[in-house]
Parts: C-alpha cells; sequence; structure tokens
C-alpha cells in the first residue's frame, strides 16, 4: 500500500498557503500535523539519525541463521559475515548451504579469522534442534552462539476452506514450531546457571525472530500463514517479558548463580520479499489476494537484511522494513514494548485512524469480489 493511497484514504489536506488552514477543521489539521511527525520520526529513524551506541556489534561473534541457505536469510549471513561475525546456516539442503557458505567466504571483511559453518537439519524436530546448537557450541571451541536468527519457513497462501487441513498444520509447523523450537534449544543453553566464581565477561546475546507485517494486519488469502506468523509475534512478546527475570538475575551475577550473559529478543516483521519462495507463493496465490495487496512493492532480501541490521543496532525490539509496515505495526502494538515511547505512541495514533478507512475497505473489497465472480476456483497448482 503506497503512502499516498493512505493520504487519500484519511482524506489527508494538500495546503497551498496559510490562509487554506481556515479551510479545514482542527481535527483534520491534527492529523496532517500528526502525519508530518510520524513522516519526519521514520525518515530519522530509517536513516539513523539520533542513534546511540551500536546495540548490535557482531565483529567476532558467533552468529546462527535458520533458513540460511536462500532468500532473507542468506542475506543476513552475507551482511553479517561482512561485519566480521563467524556464521553457522541451517537449512535442510546442503547443495544451498554449501553455496552459502562459500558466498560468505567471499564477502568476509577477515577472511583469515572468520570461519563459516553448515548444518543440515529438520527443524520442525525440536531434537534436530537441540543437535544444532550442539554442534554450533562444540564448532565454537565451547561456547554457545552470540546471536540465533530464525529465518526458516515460507508461505503457502489460500483460502481457508481450499487448503487440506494438514496443510494449514504444516505451515504452523514450518513456521512457528522451528522457530520456537529453535529459541527453547537456544535459551535451554543460554540460560545454564554458571556459579559467581566461573562468570567471565561476556557480551549480550541476541535471539531474532523473522515474522510478517501480516502478523498485525491479516489479509484474505494468508489464513494458512497468518496466524502462524501471529503466534510467533506472541512468544516474543511472551519471551521479552519472561527474559528479563533471567537479566535480573543477571545482574547480580557476582553474589548468586546467573546466565552466563543477558538476552535481548526482537521481532522483524517484513511484508514481501523477492525471493525463489516468493516466486512459488505467487503461483498459487489466490487473485483476490493479489488485489487486496497490490500496493505492497516487494523488497529484495538484501534491503530487508540491510535495514532489518540497522534496526538491530539501535536496539529496536519490533522491526518494520519500509513506511507501510511502520503504519501497520502502530495498528497493533497493543502491550508490546515499544522502540521509542513518543514516536510508537504517534504513530500507533495515525494507525489507527488511517485504519478506521483501510479495514472496511479490505472487507468490501473481498464482498465485491464473491459478488462479481461467485466462489473461488482453488488453483490447479495446489
Amino acid at each position: 500500500m503506497d503512502p499516498r493511497d493512505l493520504l487519500a484514504r484519511f482524506h489527508m489536506p494538500q495546503l497551498s498557503s496559510f490562509q487554506a488552514l481556515d479551510n479545514y477543521s482542527t481535527p483534520v489539521l491534527g492529523a496532517s500535523a500528526l502525519f508530518c511527525t510520524i513522516i519526519a520520526y521514520t525518515i530519522a529513524k530509517m536513516f539513523g539519525y539520533g542513534s546511540r551506541k551500536n546495540e548490535f556489534e557482531v565483529d567476532g561473534k558467533t552468529v546462527v541463521i535458520t533458513g540460511g541457505s536462500d532468500g532473507m536469510g542468506k542475506a543476513v549471513a552475507l551482511q553479517l559475515s561482512a561485519k566480521g561475525a563467524n556464521v553457522v546456516v541451517v537449512a535442510r539442503t546442503v547443495s544451498k548451504l554449501q553455496n552459502a557458505v562459500e558466498e560468505m567466504k567471499a564477502s568476509a571483511v577477515n577472511s583469515s579469522k572468520q570461519k563459516f559453518h553448515y548444518i543440515s537439519a529438520d527443524l520442525t524436530d525440536p531434537a534436530e534442534c537441540e543437535r544444532v546448537i550442539a554442534e554450533v557450541t562444540l564448532w565454537n571451541s565451547g561456547a554457545p552462539p552470540d546471536v540465533v536468527w530464525c529465518c526458516a519457513g515460507f508461505s503457502r497462501p489460500g483460502f481457508f476452506v481450499d487448503v487440506p487441513i494438514k496443510e494449514h498444520r504444516q505451515q504452523m509447523d514450518t513456521l512457528y514450531w522451528t522457530a520456537a523450537n529453535t529459541a527453547h534449544a537456544t535459551l535451554r543453553s543460554w540460560l545454564t546457571p554458571v556459579s559467581p566464581n566461573e562468570q567471565v565477561k561476556t557480551p549480550r546475546r541476541h535471539l531474532i525472530f523473522t515474522c510478517s507485517t501480516l502478523a498485525f494486519v491479516p489479509i484474505a488469502g494468508y489464513s494458512p500463514y497468518s496466524p502462524a506468523k501471529a503466534a510467533i509475534r506472541s512468544l516474543s512478546d511472551t519471551l521479552s517479558q519472561e527474559i528479563e527475570m533471567y537479566n535480573g538475575a543477571y545482574s547480580q551475577r557476582h553474589s548468586t548463580n546467573a546466565p552466563a550473559a543477558d538476552v535481548k529478543i526482537h521481532t522483524i516483521f517484513p511484508m514481501g520479499i523477492l525471493s525463489p519462495g516468493f516466486d512459488n507463493e505467487q503461483k498459487i496465490k489466490p487473485e483476490l489476494t493479489k488485489q487486496l495487496e497490490e500496493a505492497d512493492k516487494p523488497q529484495t532480501p538484501s534491503d530487508v537484511a540491510k535495514i532489518s541490521i540497522s534496526a538491530l543496532e539501535r536496539g529496536e525490539y519490533l522491526i518494520t522494513t519500509m513506511f507501510i509496515g511502520h503504519i501497520l505495526k502502530g495498528t497493533a502494538l497493543g502491550p508490546s514494548p515499544r522502540n521509542s515511547i513518543i514516536g510508537d505512541t504517534l504513530l500507533s495514533w495515525l494507525s489507527n485512524l488511517v485504519f478506521l478507512q483501510v479495514i472496511p475497505d479490505l472487507r468490501g473489497k473481498a464482498f465485491k469480489w464473491g459478488k462479481k465472480n461467485g466462489l473461488p476456483t482453488p488453483n490447479p497448482a495446489s
């Protein structure tokens, strides 16, 4: 959805002179001022103005990336290798993993010091996730990874009743459970108590989920996919609270048993990403779904990775990768921790005003589609 579409939906005024101000009511002027504030805030954040120290330093650190053989996961692996990280990519297909490792070596900032590794695993199996973390720890000279970034998964769009229930379950397994299994194995490793006399200075560790803006605003045709992404967002919010108990213990590590490091949780919410998976998705995606999301301009994996890493370096928690994604996030912040109290509060106000128009419009388009075309015909590719 283009920002101009949002302006049109909300009937934002186009003012050419101060005299024109008299033609608009106070609520409309207030909405316009709010909109301009949000744009300025978003641009400042995206370009890093006002940023503090780097909260996501990866030089010399060990990073595990699931789904790292393709798409966004591979782009993240390449960019972190260019920042000095030692990277382990995890996926199922060995040939793709091997290619990813060779590309990481080529992009490494210091190939003589950095290390790269791959592990083939089915992350829907929790035992496999435990194996991955154990293997990485052994490979990393007995130290757990510093960063684990969950990127595994794919989208299988379709209308709820047209998609076999086993495929709904498969989406939950491939999206939610790969993330939950990986997080569980990772946190069990990271949160093992260490006695005060065993404590050494250990940098903060980061657990990162990859979600979707569909967790904020579902679209017709994504019923197999959106619930799994919403579950990841809920898991992330829950862990962002639970982890503070362990971080509190870590703050008293010199006098009591505590984890070896404090931990921060993050979640990335991209929109469309240009990749082989996206191409496959387009082949079976319902035409109504394509119409409803026609303003979503997919980003390249490299762009999504770059924006996400920059936000992590600013220390953000819920991370969106384009302006429309920020607006979608604003509608659904709820009790989630804010990246910025002022900025996210303003964003939430604007988003909820805008979506007074957007949600009825989406429902209306679905109604008109059914009225014109009748019952949907299942895609033969499905």
